[in-house]
This record gives C-alpha cells, structure tokens and sequence, in this order.
C-alpha cells in the first residue's frame, strides 16, 4: 500500500492503481493510473461522507474546483483571508458556509447544472484577469455580447 501525501490530505492510501517509473535523469518516479479519477473520487467521499471538513480538505476541494482563495471567497460571501484561515485550519466554516461548499464542489464535478457553469464563468474570469486580456464585444441578433 501507498500512502498518499501528494494530494495534501494525510490519510489517504492506494491499495492498487500506482507504480513506479524509471525516468532518465529523475530515478525513480510515481506514476497513478487515472489520476484525475481518483482526485474526483476522493472528493466525492468528502462531501458525501466526512461529518465536517478539516483544513487540508477544504483547500482540497477548491484545488479540484480550479478555484483561486479570492473566487471561493467571492462565492462564499466571505474575505479571502478567511479562506486561508479555514485552509489553515485556524477558523472553521460555519455549518452552512460548509455545505455551501459540498454543493458546489458537487455542481462543479457533475457539471449539469447552472451552478458548474457559474464556477466555469468564473474559472475564466480569474484567467482573464491574471492574462489582462483584452475585452471583445460582438453585436448579435439578441444585442450585444461578449465575443468568445
């Protein structure tokens, strides 16, 4: 068995699903097979069964969520240092602050409803504003709108 401290969490182990690769010039490297499934599996063990979230696994949620501490802020409806307080595991969240997180965490993975879209806007959004790209607009048939 593996212990699996890569992902930030403490207490995860890989039964099977991992090897080791000889790279040239790097020795010996860990390889996990699928591992955005098992990110996502993690994840969903979270939010369905732990009672409440420890530090590690709130910033772990964000990770997968693609999110940065401003825009998981920003949602949540508190500062970023609060953020870094519960990731730290200096604060908790509030009980609902935590399920606001499940949900989200949940509408982003299963990406079917308008909340996953949301957090994909917003995603882009960070990505713009850390590129300082430039705003395009295009008039269509329904007015004016933000060209892709």
């Amino acid at each position: 068995m593996l212990k699996y401290d890569d992902c930030g969490l403490r207490n995860i182990w890989l039964k099977n699903g991992y090897r080791y690769e000889a790279i040239e010039g790097h020795g010996k490297c860990l390889e996990i097979a699928d591992i955005n499934g098992l990110h996502r599996t993690i994840a969903h063990q979270l939010v369905n069964y732990r009672k409440r979230l420890s530090g590690p696994e709130i910033r772990f949620l964000r990770v997968e969520m693609g999110m940065s501490q401003n825009r998981l802020a920003d949602c949540m409806g508190v500062d970023e240092q609060t953020i870094s307080l519960w990731e730290r595991s200096k604060r908790r969240p509030t009980v609902a602050a935590e399920r606001m997180l499940r949900l989200l965490y949940l509408e982003h993975a299963d990406g079917k409803t308008k909340v996953a879209k949301m957090i994909a806007q917003w995603n882009d959004i960070d990505r713009q504003e850390l590129e300082e790209a430039k705003q395009v607009f295009q008039e269509t048939d329904d007015g004016w709108r933000m060209a892709a």
